[in-house]
């Protein structure tokens, strides 16, 4: 056969499938030939009908799609197993990848099929288990062999997969370095108006103070307004398209920005700045959610959010040398910034159509085969019994019912605007300490090379002690003794030392309130919209940032900071709110349903099957036995196996 498997006829999979079945059937002692017959019969005639995928079953999609296993059969299958004998050992289609573990645990000495593909489908079907097996505890469990009688009673043993990291590597080189680049250039382009202003926008343009902070706040009112439609537009639509033309578009503003001769013209272009812009930062972490199980998943998005705090560094150092170029051509020095940047916005959006990778079941060239297959299998044992992957306006509609998903926007919204204050404002704050432009502009570096090691280092421990509220508390409070030390002292040392306590808590806040809520929303369209919906409701924040510091308020801006002390607050009670009700609900599942073994929850890995649905007992345990398969992988998060992580 070797590597025939997708050009056979019917005949040919025939075979197959009679070759298939002798293993899988291959100890069972007390297999009624009528029946055995039968569901060989099954096999047959499914052999000449059209190869349907489970739209869900993203596992399919890499090892069913032109084989005898297709998913009707599949389907079938698991229907007959429900009636065969009481005290028979049934196969649950469960997918290995360690093929000569799974061969030896089959009771399988040898074989003769050579290539890698068809290794995968005959460990698949000699999951049939009836030796003993070392019930040591793997340190990196992720297989299950499920192994259930008639009566759906299961027994669970797990295979250890060696090559996750290697993986991982592969995963986190392809797609976090370049989702990474391009939100650098998106928090540049959005907050390069605090730069333009030290080097004379609000002179050139005879800004007053409430012109030039409504260009600051209006940027967001298009935010809230397209946040949501753009991460649905990319769940519908491809990544390496979508993002990079929403890319082209603000670079296309940014660069015109620099054209501008009036109040009227700059605040419309960054009206207009915020509908392309607002895309990225939420469609680039759903993008991620997509890849990376829920405990990986920290470390990435904190990765991806440090470029925030590396265009703030990068900025104040871009624009101290681009103030150089003042009266260059006849321009003026802030001008260059938006052409500068805009055009460099522009050239890697055109490079992203071609380095930007899709979602996973679009099996993307970076992967083989066989390591999309192992990303599908991670990500379904990741979601758990409640893990529907198809779009859903049910799902949609879902999201919006949760009241907790109106928390976490409250609390996005207490730390945004702190965040987004101090981006736009940081420049003229240290400016107004005592230190001219161009130093000024030099200082606000420090402070955001701060916050990258901050974000950084809370992402490693994050995900290494699964927990996400505490970190959040905790930053919060350095943030605001940062904020209450700006307020109360007047020394130029000591308010320096204050910025650095306010610039660096806030960031890995916002990256680990993100992570937050993506590891405790599920399914995908539920996440998806969740996400969106947050951010949109955050970036309301945004409009109230750009106005709280005044140039009235100068040089102190004891209001502006008293402000932002009063959002922090607002986060640390909506923070407070979540942890307590998660805590809760995971009580309250463990007395009804049973906890979660340490073994389930080994490195965010559960032993569930890879199609979600649990055995008999399972659903009877859950209240399930009444409901669909497809009704029972659209509860996502309100599974009674789900478990929050806090």
């Amino acid at each position: 056969m070797g590597n025939k498997w997708t050009k056979m006829n019917a005949d040919e999979m025939t075979q197959a499938a009679q070759m298939i079945l002798s293993y899988v059937w291959l100890d069972m002692s007390e297999t009624k030939a009528s029946e055995l017959s039968n569901i060989q019969k099954m096999f047959r005639s499914t052999m000449n009908e059209e190869l349907e995928l489970f739209e869900d079953d993203l596992e399919c999609k890499g090892y069913i799609r032109s084989l005898p296993l297709t998913a009707k059969t599949v389907y079938r299958y698991r229907t007959d197993v429900k009636n065969m004998n009481k005290n028979d050992r049934l196969l649950v289609m469960t997918v290995f990848d360690n093929v000569d573990k799974n061969l030896k645990l089959a009771g399988i000495k040898s074989h003769n099929i050579d290539d890698k593909f068809s290794n995968d489908l005959l460990a698949t079907a000699t999951g049939n288990n009836n030796e003993t097996v070392d019930k040591t505890e793997p340190k990196n469990i992720e297989y299950t062999l499920n192994v259930v009688t008639a009566d759906g009673i299961s027994s669970k043993e797990t295979v250890d997969d060696p090559d996750d990291k290697k993986l991982l590597r592969k995963l986190d080189l392809h797609l976090v370095p370049g989702m990474t680049l391009l939100y650098l250039l998106n928090y540049l382009d959005r907050a390069n108006i605090g730069q333009a202003k030290l080097n004379g926008i609000t002179t050139s343009l005879k800004l007053s103070s409430a012109q030039y902070n409504a260009c600051l706040s209006v940027v967001y009112v298009t935010y809230v307004v397209f946040e949501v439609p753009s991460n649905l537009i990319l769940k519908k639509l491809r990544p390496s398209r979508w993002i990079p033309l929403i890319m082209v578009t603000w670079g296309i503003v940014v660069t015109l920005m620099g054209l501008v001769n009036s109040y009227g013209s700059l605040l419309a272009c960054r009206l207009l700045l915020g509908a392309p812009e607002v895309g990225l930062f939420p469609g680039a972490t759903y993008y991620l959610s997509s890849w990376y199980k829920r405990r990986e998943f920290s470390w990435r998005v904190s990765i991806l959010f440090s470029a925030a705090t590396l265009a703030g560094t990068f900025g104040g150092i871009l624009a101290y040398g681009i103030n150089n170029m003042n009266g260059l051509a006849g321009r003026e020095g802030w001008r260059w910034i938006f052409y500068i940047e805009g055009i460099i916005t522009v050239v890697v959006a055109v490079l992203a159509f071609f380095f930007i990778s899709d979602f996973p079941s679009d099996r993307p060239k970076f992967l083989t085969e066989s390591e999309c297959n192992r990303v599908f299998i991670r990500l379904r044992t990741d979601a758990g019994p409640g893990g529907a992957e198809h779009f859903s306006w049910k799902q949609v509609g879902l999201a919006f019912l949760d009241w907790k998903l109106y928390i976490w926007s409250l609390n996005y919204i207490g730390i945004l605007v702190p965040l987004l204050s101090l981006s736009l404002f940081l420049p003229t704050i240290v400016q107004n300490r005592g230190f001219v432009s161009y130093k000024a502009q030099l200082l606000t570096a420090p402070p955001y090379a701060f916050a990258f090691i901050t974000t950084v280092t809370t992402a490693y421990f994050s995900d290494k002690y699964a927990q996400r509220g505490i970190f959040i508390l905790f930053w919060l409070l350095i943030t605001m003794s940062g904020y209450i030390i700006l307020i109360v002292a007047n020394n130029l040392g000591a308010n320096y030392f204050a910025v650095f306590l306010a610039a660096g808590g806030i960031p890995p806040c916002v990256a680990t309130c993100i992570t937050f809520l993506s590891c405790n929303i599920s399914p995908q369209t539920k996440r998806a919209t969740s996400l969106a919906f947050m951010i949109s409701v955050g970036n309301c924040g945004g409009i109230i940032s750009g106005q709280i510091y005044r140039a009235e308020d100068a040089p102190r801006f004891v209001l502006g900071h008293a402000i932002n002390l009063g959002f922090c607050t607002l986060a640390i009670i909506c923070t407070s709110i979540l942890i307590i009700d998660l805590r809760l609900e995971n009580r309250r599942r463990d007395r009804l349903y049973g906890s979660v073994t340490n073994i389930e929850m080994t490195n965010a890995n559960t032993t569930v099957d890879v199609f979600g649905l649990g055995s008999a007992e399972d659903r009877r345990r859950w209240g399930y036995e009444n409901i669909s398969e497809e009704q029972i992988r659209d509860l996502g998060d309100k599974h009674a196996a789900w478990r929050y992580i806090l």
